[in-house]
């Protein structure tokens, strides 16, 4: 008995050895290969062959929506939040891609400008599909905006089955022309070592369009923390405050849509007493005279601690626009699809340039 006893002591005490050994080791290569976004980058760009014209009309339609990589459609939960799954089977993955390419391939009708978030290019999680270049595939006339923000060579977690290799970030298309190439800009937050080395470097992505009134519109692409019980983003939202201030007031038109990770102003999320991570825009981050444009009425996120139940999944609204005062909200609708191909429903927004 004692010898047995003294034999699994070895093994749990090797098993820890190599546990340990294993999450050094993911940590040394995550600080040699960590990706380090300067706080101001040219976003990589994608040019169709047909030529582009400038914005040649006042009424413009958006649509936004976070892709969750094709990975976390209604069949899925996700082990960082309370679940299991890693990663899709590719099945699945497969299903939530074309369902996502169908979806664009809808919106080429009426859409000017289109905002994504969490779109991969080369990572495991996806099977290493360019959903990229699939996208700008499916739309043909628009050009493309790629701003890298998650290029982690190996994610450790979960310990059983890591995520691996990461390399994703945020894409907007678009018909017109712009004015000048658009810019990725680095949030200067992040989580602590070494949880920040395998996180995503938080971004928003600026770009700028030439109008006949001698003016410029100035389309934002955000895409804020998560999981960061609110701290990294509220320093986000006061370095981003300034960029939005500072164009109006050259006269320009404003307009910020994405994946905030915060309520807006003017929600009531379902459940006061929830555990989802809600907390609202900061009451002091635009002027009363800027409007939010959300549909309260239709989800835009879920929780993935279990595959998604309607009417039983907890849901709220974090993806939405800011629009600045010289803008007329026409429009703006939650469009529901039961979150089958991802967490996240898309958002269609119609305005008005004054």
């Amino acid at each position: 008995m004692k010898k047995k006893m003294i034999f699994l002591v070895k093994i749990i005490l090797t098993l820890l050895v190599l546990f340990g050994l294993y999450v050094l080791g993911a940590i040394l290569y995550a600080q040699y290969s960590d990706y380090k976004p300067n706080p101001e980058e040219l976003a990589e760009v994608i040019i169709p062959a047909q030529q582009l014209s400038t914005v040649d009309k006042d009424t413009l339609v958006f649509y936004d929506w976070n892709i969750g990589y094709c990975g976390l459609g209604k069949e899925s939960d996700f082990f960082y939040d309370g679940g299991k799954m890693v990663r899709p089977t590719k099945a699945l993955s497969d299903k939530n891609l074309n369902g996502f390419l169908e979806t664009l391939k809808a919106w080429k009708a009426d859409a000017d400008f289109i905002n994504i978030q969490e779109i991969d290019r080369a990572s495991r999680r996806s099977y290493q599909v360019d959903q990229l270049q699939k996208a700008f595939a499916e739309l043909g006339t628009y050009k493309t905006a790629f701003g890298k923000n998650y290029d982690v060579r190996f994610v450790p977690m979960p310990f059983l089955e890591p995520m691996g290799k990461v390399l994703g970030g945020i894409a907007s298309f678009y018909k017109y022309q712009d004015a000048e190439p658009p810019v990725k800009y680095a949030f200067p937050s992040n989580f602590s070592w070494p949880k920040g080395l395998f996180f995503l470097d938080r971004c928003f992505m600026k770009m700028r369009f030439n109008l006949k009134n001698g003016k410029q519109l100035i389309l934002i692409n955000t895409h804020n923390s998560a999981y960061d019980g609110g701290a990294l983003k509220k320093q986000e939202m006061k370095y981003f405050k300034k960029f939005i201030v500072e164009e109006y007031a050259k006269g320009n038109y404003v307009i910020v849509g994405g994946d905030w990770n915060q309520i807006p102003p003017g929600y009531a999320p379902l459940d006061k007493n929830s555990n989802y991570e809600e907390m609202p825009v900061p009451a002091d981050f635009a002027d009363a005279d800027w409007k939010f444009a959300f549909d309260g009425t239709t989800p835009t996120n879920r929780k993935v601690d279990k595959p998604y139940v309607a009417g039983e999944t907890y849901t709220t609204v974090i993806d939405f626009y800011l629009l600045s005062p010289n803008i007329e909200l026409l429009e703006v609708k939650g469009l529901a699809n039961g979150f089958e191909y991802s967490d996240h429903q898309p958002v269609r927004m119609v305005c008005k340039l004054k």
